[in-house]
């Protein structure tokens, strides 16, 4: 038999806290203003079923967003690095997804070229259709 423990609701608004700083506190780094307003338009970083999660799930959660927060505050302190975090960026956004946290992010859309938001845009789009 095995015990699973369930996530804590303090867990999981800790981890809703940890979503909502990229949006507040990371994103606008990188993005622009009514950027950001498209991307929370097609409701991503909305967890589906986050309590269903458990301990050891929202953990891992927690710690993805983590790392992501640190690779793009450091990416914005030196682009030159991006190369230096691809592998772990791609693996820390392949478990949000893994859990229905959608993050459809590469590393290379973390620039200030317009022109990849608006790709971006599109590539999403392109995807839930």
């Amino acid at each position: 038999m095995k015990v699973v423990t369930a996530s804590t609701p303090e867990q999981q608004l800790y981890m809703k806290e940890q979503l909502q700083d990229l949006y507040d506190r990371v994103f606008p780094c990188f993005f622009s203003m009514s950027y950001i307003q498209q991307l929370k338009e097609f409701k991503l970083l909305q967890p589906a079923k986050l309590e269903d999660l458990t301990m050891v799930e929202i953990l891992e959660v927690i710690a993805a967003v983590q790392t992501i927060s640190t690779i793009l505050e450091t990416l914005h302190d030196n682009q030159a690095a991006i190369e230096v975090y691809e592998e772990a960026f791609r693996k820390n956004a392949s478990i949000l997804n893994k859990y229905e946290i959608d993050f459809p992010f590469e590393l290379e859309d973390f620039n200030s070229n317009q022109q990849v938001q608006s790709q971006m845009i599109e590539r999403y789009q392109n995807s839930v259709h």
